[in-house]
């Protein structure tokens, strides 16, 4: 018992995933110490239990994660979790408190039950439970016992299928925005703004399948559609990978707070010419190699810190002078010339839309002064920080 907790401990100094070692189904050890009264824990462990097997997890309402290692002959058990992709909201906590009829005083207990528990995948949380399996039942595990293949429920969805194409088909109803999408991904992929936004003032018939219930649920997810695609495109065509993704996160969760379709279609147009614009500011050559490509996406993710060729050299693994050869080759610019250039596109999106400080922009970009920033920006775009700002 004691080198099996010690390893829990080991693995919640690592994870922070809250782990408790049951024998005979009682709570020996939990790790960190639990100071409160939590019934949650209880009921998550009868539920994993009652599945019989010696490994199981189980979802939440609320989507959190909890998992059970079950060994038989020894009647050992260790309970993981909760875990989960994003951190309870104060109104979560709440629900969570009455779901479990706990007390109204032990909100605040409550809220620091779930403060310091990081942000875990489902795929993160199942090789978690492979290594607690593996040391409990000294097996190995791997991650397909986890997503078991559910025969019946693909046979129905087969069958549904079949209905729908045939109807499709009799109906003469049938999908056409395959093309559609080409057409306008292109001009994300490559920059063409007047061409997006040509194809989109000519009349268009879209054909699109039913993916919700209700015509504001429709809209909302094709959003949520087109935006993914969006993101891919602009991301072929030179956006940064981390760029692109906050940006579309940012678009599907203001799509999901609109009430009124007219007002979802008008932000998926923005959305598509925000992505182009952007697009058009960051194309890089088609055909430049990996490692030119990684030290692009490299200094875009890291326009926050001191940068040097050197820094992009050694994260990459390859010699300095190959890679700044390279760079001006396939690139036509130096990687301190990019290095700057990417540090001032960074800070013209702050200037536009943010409110912070030109002192508080140049210190997060990491220049050595405020009037060395300024006098950069001006070399760059032809006008101050504070003229830009003022402007735009």
């Amino acid at each position: 018992m004691k080198t099996l907790t010690s390893f829990l401990k080991n693995l919640y100094d690592t994870t922070f995933i809250h782990m408790y070692y049951f024998q005979n189904h009682q709570l020996l050890k939990s790790y960190p110490n639990i100071d409160g009264n939590f019934p949650f824990i209880e009921i998550q462990y009868q539920k994993l239990l009652n599945q019989n097997t010696d490994i199981s997890y189980l979802f939440t309402s609320h989507q959190h994660y909890w998992g059970l290692i079950f060994k038989k002959e020894t009647q050992e058990a260790i309970l993981i979790g909760p875990a989960f992709l994003e951190q309870p909201s104060p109104n979560e906590i709440k629900e969570i408190l009455y779901e479990y009829q706990m007390p109204t005083q032990d909100l605040y207990t409550l809220q620091e039950f779930f403060q310091f528990i990081p942000k875990f995948s489902f795929h993160q949380f199942c090789s978690l439970l492979a290594l607690v399996y593996r040391e409990l039942l000294g097996q190995d595990l791997i991650f397909d016992a986890f997503l078991k293949e559910d025969k019946e429920e693909r046979r129905q969805i087969a069958n549904e299928h079949s209905l729908q194409i045939t109807k499709a088909k009799e109906e003469e109803r049938l999908h056409n925005t395959y093309q559609y999408e080409q057409q306008y991904l292109h001009y994300i992929e490559t920059g063409n703004i007047e061409g997006l936004k040509h194809f989109f003032s000519n009349p268009l018939f879209v054909q699109t399948g039913r993916v919700a219930d209700n015509t504001l649920r429709q809209a909302k997810n094709l959003a949520v559609i087109s935006t993914t695609l969006a993101t891919r495109a602009a991301i072929k065509g030179g956006l940064s990978i981390e760029n692109a993704y906050q940006l579309s996160d940012i678009y599907i969760q203001q799509s999901e707070k609109l009430q009124d379709i007219g007002t979802i279609d008008q932000l998926q147009y923005s959305m598509l010419l925000d992505f182009t614009n952007r697009v058009a500011q960051a194309r890089y050559p088609k055909d430049i190699s990996n490692d030119s490509y990684q030290a692009i996406q490299f200094i875009q993710k890291h326009t926050n810190r001191p940068l040097s060729v050197g820094d992009i050299a050694e994260h990459l693994g390859c010699s300095r002078s190959h890679l700044s050869r390279n760079f001006k080759k396939e690139v036509g610019t130096t990687l301190n010339e990019f290095i700057m250039q990417a540090k001032l596109e960074e800070a013209k999106q702050l200037l536009a839309y943010t409110d912070h400080p030109i002192s508080e922009i140049s210190n997060y970009l990491c220049f050595s002064s405020q009037s060395y920033f300024q006098n950069k920006f001006k070399q760059f775009f032809g006008v101050t920080p504070l003229y830009y700002r003022k402007h735009n």
